[in-house]
Protein backbone atom coordinates (compact mmCIF):
# COMPACT_ATOMS: atom_id res chain seq x y z
CA UNK A 1 0.00 0.00 0.00
CA UNK A 2 1.31 3.41 -0.97
CA UNK A 3 -0.12 6.23 1.12
CA UNK A 4 -1.71 9.04 -0.85
CA UNK A 5 0.60 11.61 0.75
CA UNK A 6 3.79 9.80 -0.39
CA UNK A 7 5.71 11.18 -3.36
CA UNK A 8 6.97 8.80 -6.04
CA UNK A 9 9.52 10.25 -8.48
CA UNK A 10 10.21 9.31 -12.10
CA UNK A 11 11.71 6.00 -13.18
CA UNK A 12 10.91 4.25 -9.91
CA UNK A 13 10.43 0.47 -9.95
CA UNK A 14 8.25 -0.89 -7.14
CA UNK A 15 7.75 -4.61 -6.50
CA UNK A 16 4.73 -6.46 -5.17
CA UNK A 17 3.32 -6.01 -1.65
CA UNK A 18 5.29 -2.83 -0.95
CA UNK A 19 4.20 -0.43 1.79
CA UNK A 20 5.19 3.25 1.67
CA UNK A 21 4.04 5.36 4.59
CA UNK A 22 2.75 8.88 5.03
CA UNK A 23 4.81 11.76 3.60
CA UNK A 24 7.69 9.58 2.49
CA UNK A 25 9.61 10.60 -0.64
CA UNK A 26 10.91 8.17 -3.23
CA UNK A 27 13.30 10.01 -5.55
CA UNK A 28 14.11 9.17 -9.16
CA UNK A 29 15.83 5.99 -10.32
CA UNK A 30 14.97 3.98 -7.21
CA UNK A 31 14.30 0.23 -7.24
CA UNK A 32 12.22 -1.31 -4.43
CA UNK A 33 11.93 -5.09 -4.16
CA UNK A 34 8.93 -7.20 -3.18
CA UNK A 35 7.60 -6.97 0.34
CA UNK A 36 9.55 -3.86 1.33
CA UNK A 37 8.14 -1.59 4.05
CA UNK A 38 9.09 2.09 4.13
CA UNK A 39 7.54 3.90 7.07
CA UNK A 40 6.40 7.51 7.30
CA UNK A 41 8.52 10.63 6.71
CA UNK A 42 11.44 8.75 5.15
CA UNK A 43 13.35 9.83 2.05
CA UNK A 44 14.83 7.33 -0.37
CA UNK A 45 17.31 9.32 -2.46
CA UNK A 46 18.08 8.86 -6.13
CA UNK A 47 19.94 5.80 -7.43
CA UNK A 48 19.09 3.59 -4.46
CA UNK A 49 18.20 -0.10 -4.73
CA UNK A 50 16.38 -1.87 -1.87
CA UNK A 51 16.19 -5.68 -1.75
CA UNK A 52 13.05 -7.67 -1.00
CA UNK A 53 11.73 -8.04 2.53
CA UNK A 54 13.63 -5.05 3.90
CA UNK A 55 12.03 -2.83 6.55
CA UNK A 56 12.94 0.86 6.77
CA UNK A 57 11.62 2.88 9.71
CA UNK A 58 10.40 6.45 9.97
CA UNK A 59 12.48 9.63 9.52
CA UNK A 60 15.32 7.86 7.69
CA UNK A 61 17.49 9.31 4.94
CA UNK A 62 18.58 6.47 2.66
CA UNK A 63 21.10 7.17 -0.09
CA UNK A 64 21.83 10.67 1.20
CA UNK A 65 24.70 12.87 0.04
CA UNK A 66 28.12 11.96 1.47
CA UNK A 67 28.97 14.05 4.51
CA UNK A 68 31.92 15.72 2.81
CA UNK A 69 32.69 19.42 2.63
CA UNK A 70 32.69 20.56 -0.98
CA UNK A 71 31.19 17.36 -2.38
CA UNK A 72 30.05 17.79 -5.99
CA UNK A 73 26.31 17.11 -5.89
CA UNK A 74 26.27 16.35 -9.62
CA UNK A 75 28.30 13.13 -9.14
CA UNK A 76 26.16 10.14 -10.04
CA UNK A 77 26.61 7.38 -7.48
CA UNK A 78 24.33 5.15 -5.46
CA UNK A 79 23.44 2.86 -2.60
CA UNK A 80 22.61 -0.87 -2.84
CA UNK A 81 20.73 -2.52 0.02
CA UNK A 82 20.25 -6.29 0.01
CA UNK A 83 17.27 -8.35 1.15
CA UNK A 84 15.69 -8.83 4.58
CA UNK A 85 17.37 -5.98 6.39
CA UNK A 86 15.89 -4.28 9.45
CA UNK A 87 16.68 -0.56 9.35
CA UNK A 88 15.28 1.34 12.31
CA UNK A 89 14.05 4.93 12.66
CA UNK A 90 16.30 7.97 12.10
CA UNK A 91 18.98 6.00 10.26
CA UNK A 92 21.11 7.80 7.66
CA UNK A 93 22.93 5.96 4.87
CA UNK A 94 25.13 7.88 2.44
CA UNK A 95 25.69 7.02 -1.20
CA UNK A 96 29.17 6.64 -2.65
CA UNK A 97 31.40 9.67 -3.16
CA UNK A 98 32.83 8.27 -6.38
CA UNK A 99 31.17 8.39 -9.82
CA UNK A 100 29.50 5.14 -10.81
CA UNK A 101 30.16 3.44 -7.46
CA UNK A 102 27.91 2.37 -4.58
CA UNK A 103 27.74 2.09 -0.84
CA UNK A 104 26.77 -1.56 -0.26
CA UNK A 105 24.65 -3.14 2.48
CA UNK A 106 24.34 -6.95 2.43
CA UNK A 107 21.48 -9.15 3.61
CA UNK A 108 19.85 -9.93 6.93
CA UNK A 109 21.40 -7.04 8.86
CA UNK A 110 19.89 -5.31 11.89
CA UNK A 111 20.61 -1.58 12.02
CA UNK A 112 19.56 0.25 15.17
CA UNK A 113 17.88 3.60 15.72
CA UNK A 114 19.86 6.66 14.73
CA UNK A 115 22.71 4.80 13.03
CA UNK A 116 24.91 6.57 10.48
CA UNK A 117 26.59 4.68 7.63
CA UNK A 118 29.05 6.77 5.66
CA UNK A 119 29.85 6.85 1.97
CA UNK A 120 31.34 3.73 0.38
CA UNK A 121 30.82 1.62 3.48
CA UNK A 122 30.56 -2.08 2.79
CA UNK A 123 28.43 -4.04 5.25
CA UNK A 124 28.32 -7.83 4.98
CA UNK A 125 25.50 -10.19 5.96
CA UNK A 126 23.81 -10.89 9.31
CA UNK A 127 25.57 -8.06 11.14
CA UNK A 128 24.17 -6.05 14.04
CA UNK A 129 24.87 -2.33 14.10
CA UNK A 130 23.37 -1.05 17.34
CA UNK A 131 21.65 2.27 17.99
CA UNK A 132 23.65 5.43 17.21
CA UNK A 133 26.60 3.54 15.69
CA UNK A 134 28.80 5.69 13.44
CA UNK A 135 30.34 3.90 10.46
CA UNK A 136 32.80 6.18 8.67
CA UNK A 137 33.50 6.27 4.94
CA UNK A 138 35.06 3.20 3.31
CA UNK A 139 34.63 1.11 6.47
CA UNK A 140 34.12 -2.61 5.84
CA UNK A 141 32.11 -4.70 8.31
CA UNK A 142 32.24 -8.46 7.69
CA UNK A 143 29.53 -11.08 8.26
CA UNK A 144 28.14 -11.72 11.77
CA UNK A 145 29.96 -8.75 13.32
CA UNK A 146 28.21 -6.98 16.20
CA UNK A 147 28.97 -3.31 16.82
CA UNK A 148 27.77 -1.95 20.15
CA UNK A 149 25.71 1.15 20.82
CA UNK A 150 27.28 4.53 19.98
CA UNK A 151 30.55 2.99 18.75
CA UNK A 152 32.62 4.73 16.08
CA UNK A 153 34.80 3.33 13.31
CA UNK A 154 37.53 5.40 11.65
CA UNK A 155 37.43 5.68 7.87
CA UNK A 156 39.03 2.81 5.92
CA UNK A 157 38.91 0.45 8.91
CA UNK A 158 37.89 -3.19 8.56
CA UNK A 159 35.87 -5.14 11.12
CA UNK A 160 36.35 -8.89 10.73
CA UNK A 161 33.85 -11.74 10.90
CA UNK A 162 32.29 -12.69 14.25
CA UNK A 163 33.75 -9.59 15.92
CA UNK A 164 32.12 -7.91 18.90
CA UNK A 165 32.72 -4.18 19.44
CA UNK A 166 31.75 -2.88 22.87
CA UNK A 167 29.42 0.08 23.37
CA UNK A 168 30.96 3.54 22.82
CA UNK A 169 34.23 2.07 21.55
CA UNK A 170 36.49 4.07 19.23
CA UNK A 171 37.87 1.80 16.50
CA UNK A 172 40.87 3.31 14.73
CA UNK A 173 42.51 0.18 13.29
CA UNK A 174 41.39 -3.13 11.80
CA UNK A 175 39.85 -5.84 14.00
CA UNK A 176 40.78 -9.43 13.07
CA UNK A 177 38.06 -12.08 13.02
CA UNK A 178 36.69 -13.64 16.23
CA UNK A 179 37.85 -10.99 18.73
CA UNK A 180 36.00 -8.81 21.24
CA UNK A 181 37.24 -5.23 21.48
CA UNK A 182 36.37 -2.30 23.72
CA UNK A 183 37.64 1.07 24.88
CA UNK A 184 38.78 4.45 23.56
CA UNK A 185 40.88 3.76 21.62
CA UNK A 186 39.61 0.18 21.29
CA UNK A 187 41.88 -2.72 22.22
CA UNK A 188 41.40 -6.47 21.85
CA UNK A 189 40.14 -7.80 25.17
CA UNK A 190 39.41 -11.47 24.50
CA UNK A 191 37.76 -13.94 22.14
CA UNK A 192 34.12 -13.16 21.30
CA UNK A 193 33.07 -16.34 23.10
CA UNK A 194 29.34 -15.66 23.40
CA UNK A 195 29.01 -14.58 19.76
CA UNK A 196 30.94 -17.61 18.55
CA UNK A 197 28.82 -19.98 20.64
CA UNK A 198 25.68 -18.48 19.14
CA UNK A 199 27.03 -19.13 15.66
CA UNK A 200 27.75 -22.78 16.38
CA UNK A 201 31.47 -22.76 17.17
CA UNK A 202 32.46 -25.72 19.34
CA UNK A 203 34.11 -25.58 22.74
CA UNK A 204 37.25 -26.98 21.12
CA UNK A 205 37.31 -24.28 18.43
CA UNK A 206 36.82 -21.50 20.98
CA UNK A 207 39.58 -22.98 23.15
CA UNK A 208 41.90 -23.05 20.15
CA UNK A 209 41.17 -19.39 19.42
CA UNK A 210 41.90 -18.46 23.04
CA UNK A 211 45.22 -20.29 22.71
CA UNK A 212 45.98 -18.38 19.50
CA UNK A 213 45.15 -15.04 21.15
CA UNK A 214 47.45 -15.87 24.06
CA UNK A 215 50.24 -16.70 21.60
CA UNK A 216 49.66 -13.41 19.75
CA UNK A 217 49.86 -11.52 23.05
CA UNK A 218 53.27 -13.03 23.72
CA UNK A 219 54.63 -12.26 20.26
CA UNK A 220 55.41 -9.14 18.24
CA UNK A 221 51.77 -9.00 17.04
CA UNK A 222 50.48 -7.05 15.19
CA UNK A 223 53.70 -6.56 13.21
CA UNK A 224 54.65 -10.27 13.55
CA UNK A 225 58.40 -10.24 13.07
CA UNK A 226 59.89 -13.11 11.06
CA UNK A 227 60.90 -15.30 14.01
CA UNK A 228 57.50 -14.94 15.70
CA UNK A 229 55.67 -15.58 12.44
CA UNK A 230 57.66 -18.78 11.85
CA UNK A 231 57.00 -20.02 15.39
CA UNK A 232 53.28 -19.26 15.20
CA UNK A 233 52.93 -21.02 11.84
CA UNK A 234 54.72 -24.11 13.22
CA UNK A 235 52.41 -24.13 16.23
CA UNK A 236 49.08 -23.49 14.49
CA UNK A 237 49.54 -24.38 10.83
CA UNK A 238 46.93 -27.15 11.06
CA UNK A 239 44.29 -24.68 12.32
CA UNK A 240 42.22 -23.11 9.55
CA UNK A 241 41.06 -20.31 11.88
CA UNK A 242 44.68 -19.31 12.53
CA UNK A 243 45.43 -19.23 8.80
CA UNK A 244 42.36 -17.02 8.29
CA UNK A 245 43.58 -14.67 11.01
CA UNK A 246 47.08 -14.55 9.56
CA UNK A 247 45.71 -13.67 6.13
CA UNK A 248 43.57 -10.89 7.64
CA UNK A 249 46.60 -9.43 9.43
CA UNK A 250 48.73 -9.60 6.29
CA UNK A 251 46.02 -7.91 4.22
CA UNK A 252 45.45 -5.08 6.71
CA UNK A 253 46.12 -1.63 5.30
CA UNK A 254 45.68 0.37 8.52
CA UNK A 255 47.25 -2.20 10.82
CA UNK A 256 45.35 -4.22 13.42
CA UNK A 257 44.22 -3.27 16.91
CA UNK A 258 46.64 -4.15 19.68
CA UNK A 259 45.88 -6.59 22.48
CA UNK A 260 45.11 -5.14 25.90
CA UNK A 261 48.17 -5.96 28.02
Amino acid sequence: MIHESAYIGPNVKIGADVTIGEFSIISENVTIGDGVTICSHTKIHANTSIGSGTYIGSFCSIGALPNLKGFDHSIQSGLIIGSNNMINDHTVMARSKDPGRNTIIGEGNHIGHGAYLGHDAKIGNSTTLSAHVRISGYTQVDDFAHIGMSSFTHQFTKVGKFVMVGAMAKVVRDIPHYFLVDGNPALIKKINKVGLERQGFTIEQIGQLEHILHAFANSSYPSLEDEDRTNLIKQFQACEMFLTLLQFIDDSQRGCLRIDP
